[in-house]
Order: structure tokens, then C-alpha cells, then sequence
């Protein structure tokens, strides 16, 4: 093959239309990896934990003999917790959540004497799904297994919960609930609350 020849062969495999492809090419990659990092970025800038408390008051017959409680829970769910949304698409996460709720017994006069209502221990764990409507809000629905303890007796319940979480800053919420308890072979209980959350990590 001759110098010529070869410097033809060389000009026709880079010809315009061909560079212009490759460099086409090379953007494309290139944007598909700054995308990806911002993604990844985004993602590790939520948490996958969080600890809440709340104020809770009971509802209903329960609000007869318990005036108020006091929970704390545990959650997690894979990088959901954060003021920033992590994936637009993927809007539906999965939640797990454990906790326990203290109930304070009211006081009252039966028969001309006082009577004290035992406090209500719930300890449950339960698990669901969670939404992220906007990049500052969650709704999370949960249901499961719980033991509820009262003057001294065990015994196993259900319960679920619905949550909504506002998030004031990038790892504080703050939102109302309402939980459902229900012990076999009696009514079910109900118990509003309000609750702030922190991220942990």
C-alpha cells in the first residue's frame, strides 16, 4: 500500500460526517456519567433511618379511660428520608417500622371512691408502603403484628398506621397520624397523634 493510498484510507475512515458520530458518541457517554453521579448524589444525600416521637390522644371508648401517650418509633426505608426527593419515577418505597406507646390511665370516682385506669403499653412492628407526592411530604401506611400490655396482662393485637410527614428542614418532619389497635375478641381502638422526626443516617 502506498503513503497515498493509506492517507485516503485514513481520511475516509475520519471523514466529517464520521467524527461528528464519534464526538456525538463521546457526549452522550459523557452526559450519561455526569447523570449518573448527580443521581447518585442525590440518592446518598437521603437517609434510610429515622427516630420519631409523638404526643398521642386517644379517640373513641379508649378516650373514656386514657387521656393521652407518648411514642417513640424506629423506621427504615432505603434512602426515602430527606427534604430532597431521591427518584422522581419511583415514587412508592417500602417502609419497616417498631416502636412502643405508653397510654396514661385517666382517674375517676366509682362508687364513691377513686379509681386509677391502668396505664396501656403497645408495642408493635409493622411494615408498608410509602409516598412521596412532593419532594417535601410523605405518606406512609403501615399494618402488623403488636403486643399490648395492660395491669399486668399480655396480649397479641393488629394495628396499622397512617402517617404524614412534612419535612421543616432537610432532616426534621413533622406530621399527624392515626393508629388503629385491635385485640382479639374486642373493639378496636383508635389514637391520633402528632409526631417530629429526625433523620438519623
Amino acid at each position: 500500500m502506498t503513503l497515498k493510498s493509506s492517507i485516503s484510507t485514513i481520511m475516509l475512515t475520519f471523514s466529517p460526517g464520521k467524527i461528528k458520530n464519534l464526538l456525538f458518541v463521546a457526549c452522550a457517554l459523557y452526559a450519561t456519567s455526569v447523570f449518573a453521579q448527580a443521581k447518585e448524589e442525590k440518592l446518598s444525600a437521603n437517609k434510610s433511618q429515622a427516630l420519631s416521637f409523638e404526643i398521642s390522644v386517644p379517640v373513641g371508648d379508649f378516650a373514656a379511660t386514657h387521656f393521652g401517650g407518648l411514642t417513640v418509633d424506629y423506621s427504615w426505608s432505603k434512602k426515602r428520608f430527606g427534604l430532597i426527593r431521591t427518584i422522581v419515577a419511583k415514587q412508592f418505597g417500602f417502609i419497616i417500622t417498631g416502636g412502643v406507646a405508653y397510654y396514661f390511665g385517666k382517674k375517676e370516682t366509682v362508687s364513691g371512691y377513686p379509681y386509677d385506669y391502668p396505664g396501656y403499653f403497645f408495642i408493635h412492628a409493622f411494615g408498608g408502603v410509602l409516598y412521596s407526592p412532593v419532594k417535601s411530604g410523605i405518606i406512609s401506611l403501615t399494618a402488623g403484628p403488636a403486643l399490648g400490655i395492660y395491669n399486668g396482662n399480655s396480649k397479641f393485637n393488629i394495628g396499622s398506621k397512617l402517617d404524614a410527614n412534612y419535612y421543616i428542614s432537610k432532616n426534621i418532619a413533622i406530621g399527624p397520624g392515626i393508629l388503629l389497635m385491635k385485640e382479639s375478641g374486642a373493639d378496636p381502638i383508635w389514637v391520633a397523634s402528632f409526631k417530629a422526626s429526625l433523620n438519623l443516617r
